[in-house]
């Protein structure tokens, strides 16, 4: 539990930097452990991570000229997006289905 706090907190002050414009220091901190992508996959994992939470932070980044770790964020957000959509449509089918 010890690292997800460790990661948590390095993504969060990443960010914090990113939004008073030290991006240097912000990629620092990124740069420190694993690539962005793979905090960011190791988070959901541990965590539940909305798609809302997702484009929050993929909006901080952008506002912070981090556009490539914007369209990182995003890209995973619409991964999550077309996840929850296919499960929708097999419920939709499975109880049209059942109904019939």
């Amino acid at each position: 539990m010890r690292g997800f706090f460790k990661k948590f907190e390095d993504l969060m002050a990443s960010v914090a930097f990113a939004e008073e414009g030290e991006h240097e220091t912000a990629r620092e901190i990124q740069n420190e452990g694993k690539i962005l992508a793979s905090k960011i996959r190791i988070f959901k994992n541990e965590v539940d991570v909305t798609i809302d939470d997702l484009m929050l932070i993929a909006i901080t980044f952008a506002e912070a000229g981090e556009h490539e770790k914007a369209v990182e964020i995003l890209s995973e957000a619409e991964n999550r997006l077309r996840g929850v959509k296919d499960d929708l449509r097999k419920k939709l089918v499975t109880f049209s289905m059942s109904s019939a």
